[in-house]
């Protein structure tokens, strides 16, 4: 094991000596960089050997070696990162989408660990593994709350591999011998025409940008040309949070005319500069109306799309603020069992924005970044004329903002109540098909709340009590005591009105819980698209031509 771990040392100082060696012999290298890198790598190797040698217990050398390898690269961005064997499933789910598994997402709820959702057609599925079983042992290991961020690696592997999870199912436990296998993640999670196929309003919902994502759009397009006459068109790309930059390529060359400047890509010399351009006829028509939806989840390669549809004036932007993340990364191998995530350019929308919120360069809290650039220029013209701003992510044409989560929404999730509901409703009413939600359905839920001993204290109720606490600690007088009870009175009274106040949202989650149990991803999509108010601008804006025109400054 020692040897091993003393090899991949090895194996990445050579990578980076290649480099070097590599560099010296194609270019002069300014201040002798790369002889201070060999010295700084003789350094490290020096410190390595020691410390695993000579320390006063014995040290876990790869474990040793990765807290060093994440030093250094803490002090960086946060999408530079390593990856060796015990993570490299990490590296195919973001590159193709896939990874070696059986088919489940975990959670924490109470005090276990319990499992959220099962892939339709997969090894968990198949074998009878269901929504809510709690995991006590994975291979004989136990499994607690504390280790939820390392399930992952637990539960994936290689294809083909064992897996023996026991689970507990009410009061009986379950013994389950699964294999592994590979697990591929759709691009896609709906499509279709939002109505019928007479509306001409196309519309798909687009999950990550994978090594695949360009073939599915172009068959999801296809399919939708080919079963109505397709008058105008909604990406949906809230909650996308990126992924390859070649896929979003592949996604604009499907609705950006022949030739259009996609992005620039810009590394650290100047020679680096790469224009991107579309390469392909478009499926879908310029004259075809083109809305992006978007949202503070809306991230990277999402936002190269919803930047050059922007800029470009192609379609108009709904929804809210994206997330802003301007940088590029690359995936470089180190030996035959490592690799390197590491950022490596910025990204420029076809008018020349930057649009990066967090600016890692310029905080520049690890100390390592010397002579960072400077961006100061904020506002940029799209074709048409119309001002864009660099900075903060992607500023939607039309802003329509959901309301934000309520207390007792955010009260009712922490604890679980939404989960254990839809648990408790399908045990005693057996259903299949598509749930819909009513009044009924209302009052049960806050007969369960009462049974289960469910509490909610509003802001104000949780304040009173900490003044009416003070004050007693302070011998305050007995009238001013009594008039915060009176207001504790008043309080109560209104966090039991805030159940019917926020009575809609309680509803959607009550529902969207229980239809996970019920139907596939496909028809859970579909029936949210009803009570979707960004969704419902998007297909006004499609409908009223004279508004999208005016919007894109036509």
């Amino acid at each position: 094991m020692r040897n091993k771990f003393f090899s991949k040392v090895f194996l990445i100082s050579f990578f980076v000596y290649s480099v070097v060696a590599s560099s010296k012999l194609n270019s002069k290298p300014p201040d002798d960089i790369y002889d201070r890198i060999n010295r700084n790598l003789q350094k490290f190797g020096e410190v390595y050997r020691e410390v695993t040698l000579n320390y006063v217990d014995e040290i876990n050398t790869d474990m040793f070696l990765r807290a060093g390898i994440e030093g250094m690269l803490s002090t960086l961005d946060p999408y530079t990162g390593f990856y060796d064997e015990v993570n490299a499933n990490e590296i195919d789910l973001i590159t193709n989408g896939k990874y070696g598994g059986i088919g489940i997402t975990v959670g924490v709820h109470g005090n276990s660990v319990v499992i959220t959702d099962v892939m339709n057609g997969y090894e968990a599925q198949r074998r009878g593994l269901k929504i809510g079983d709690k995991i006590i042992t994975i291979d004989g290991k136990e499994i607690n709350p504390s280790m939820y961020n390392e399930l992952n690696k637990i539960v994936r592997g290689t294809v083909g591999t064992p897996l023996f999870v026991q689970i507990k199912r009410d009061d009986e436990i379950i013994d389950f011998n699964l294999t592994r296998e590979e697990i591929i993640l759709k691009n896609i999670s709906y499509y279709g025409y939002i109505g019928d196929e007479q509306t001409g309003i196309g519309y798909f919902k687009l999950d990550r940008f994978t090594a695949n994502t360009a073939n599915e759009v172009d068959n999801v397009i296809k399919t939708m040309k080919s079963t109505g006459d397709l008058k105008g068109l909604i990406i949906d790309l809230r909650n996308n949070t990126g992924g390859l930059l070649d896929a979003a390529t592949g996604l604009l060359n499907k609705i950006l005319p022949k030739n259009s400047l996609i992005t620039i890509i810009k590394g650290r010399k100047p020679e680096s500069e790469k224009k991107i351009f579309s390469t392909e006829d478009p499926l879908v028509s310029p004259e075809i109306p083109l809305v992006v939806l978007i949202n503070g989840n809306t991230a990277s390669a999402s936002e190269i799309v919803a930047g050059a549809v922007q800029d470009l004036d192609r379609g108009i932007i709904v929804g809210e603020k994206s997330f802003g993340k301007g940088l590029v990364q690359v995936i470089k191998n180190i030996g035959d069992d490592a690799q390197l995530r590491i950022t490596t350019s910025r990204y420029f929308t076809p008018s020349g924005r930057w649009i990066q919120t967090k600016n890692y360069f310029k905080e520049n809290e690890g100390g390592v970044f010397i002579n960072t650039r400077e961006f100061s220029q904020q506002e940029f013209k799209t074709l048409n004329g119309r001002t864009v701003y660099a900075f903060g992510g992607i500023t939607p044409d039309i802003e329509v903002n959901l309301m934000s989560e309520s207390d007792i929404h955010k009260e009712l999730s922490r604890n679980d109540m939404f989960f254990k509901f839809a648990s408790y409703y399908l045990d005693k009413n057996p259903l299949s098909g598509v749930f819909k939600v009513d009044e009924n359905t209302f009052i049960e839920f806050k007969s369960f709340l009462a049974q289960s001993g469910f509490e909610y204290h509003s802001k104000v109720e949780k304040e009173l009590a900490e003044l009416k606490n003070l004050a007693v600690e302070q011998t305050y007088s007995e009238e001013f005591i009594s008039s915060i009870s009176r207001l504790e009175a008043e309080a109560e009274n209104k966090s039991e009105e805030e159940m019917q106040t926020y009575r809609n949202e309680i509803l959607r989650s009550i529902e969207s819980e229980i239809n996970k149990r019920l139907i596939e991803e496909f028809e859970q999509v579909k029936s949210t698209l009803g009570s979707d108010m960004q969704l419902f601008e998007a297909v006004e804006i499609i409908k009223d031509v004279p508004r999208y025109n005016r919007t894109l400054g036509k």
